[in-house]
């Protein structure tokens, strides 16, 4: 095994134990390696769906650090969705998949406009239900994910739309939903870096955005639109109709979302990133 290659395994152990998280909210194999990055590239002459409010301004360091996020399967062959910010800037990503257990991504693919990544493996998990198109204001949603690194989960309610605009190391400009949080289990603090990445799904389980951003002060986050995920998804050749399993049969409400959070983890459905950059990771 490389030197390489053994400090990038040593990093993954250190950075699961210090429970390090991406400040935005970040195979088991003897050889890990940076993965092939792309980009879909956008339609063109499709405007974005409406959005209202002020716009959220996000700026991300030029540097990136090695960090952790969260990350959800959409494939049982082993298709996963994340926020891109969690997995921009890495030179090494790892999903955990068992205690000191990582297997490796061997390909990313970027939306251009929005902060959404797929990430493919070698290894699969039981897939969330699908993707839902419906989102309304006072819909109930519910997140699951590594808020500081550890397991928990968030209830919200939508309160509208928003436009984000990202600049830093990379530029985006997207549509997002807003919420509202009504409970975090366990409330560790209003920061929940660390759950970007995570799912936000409605009462069936369905997919309705991805967590990529918070107004911690404010009880607020913000998720991608299921147009965006839909669009980055078709990119890697999945269909809406080709996403999720539709016999997990999800029902998810405000007294077991956090059981069903603890479910989702344990079943790897919902796991840890893990992003190395060389020298960065402390």
């Amino acid at each position: 095994m490389r030197i390489w290659d053994i400090l990038a395994v040593c990093t993954l152990i250190v950075i699961a134990l210090l429970g390090k998280y991406s400040p935005f909210g970040n195979d088991q194999s003897n050889a890990i390696r940076r993965p092939p990055i792309e980009t879909v590239k956008p339609p063109r002459n499709q405007p974005l769906p409406p959005s209202a409010g002020p716009v959220l301004s996000i700026t991300l360091e030029d540097t990136k650090k090695s960090s952790t996020g969260t990350a959800f399967s959409v494939a049982k062959d082993g298709i996963w969705v994340t926020a891109r910010h969690v997995a921009d800037g890495c030179e090494k990503i790892a999903l955990q998949t068992g205690t000191k257990r990582f297997t490796q991504v061997r390909r990313i693919v970027h939306h251009p406009n929005a902060d959404i990544s797929i990430l493919q493996t070698n290894y699969g998990a039981q897939p969330l239900p699908g993707i839902g198109t419906r989102i309304f204001r006072g819909q109930d949603g519910y997140s699951f994910g590594f808020p500081k690194g550890k397991p928990g989960d968030v209830h919200a309610k939508v309160i509208g739309r928003r436009t984000m605009a990202v600049k830093g190391r990379y530029s985006t400009r997207e549509p997002v939903v807003a919420w509202a949080q009504i409970n975090r289990i366990p409330d560790r603090g209003t920061h929940l870096g660390g759950i970007s990445g995570g799912p936000w799904v409605d009462k069936n389980g369905l997919i309705i955005g991805v967590h990529v951003a918070g107004a911690p002060r404010r009880g607020r986050s913000y998720s991608s639109t299921p147009q965006s995920l839909l669009y980055i998804l078709k990119g890697v050749g999945l269909n809406n109709n080709q996403v999720g399993n539709a016999k997990s049969n999800l029902s998810v409400h405000k007294t077991n979302f956090s059981r069903t959070g603890d479910s989702l983890r344990q079943s790897l459905t919902v796991t840890k990133v893990f992003c190395i950059v060389r020298n960065r990771w402390r």
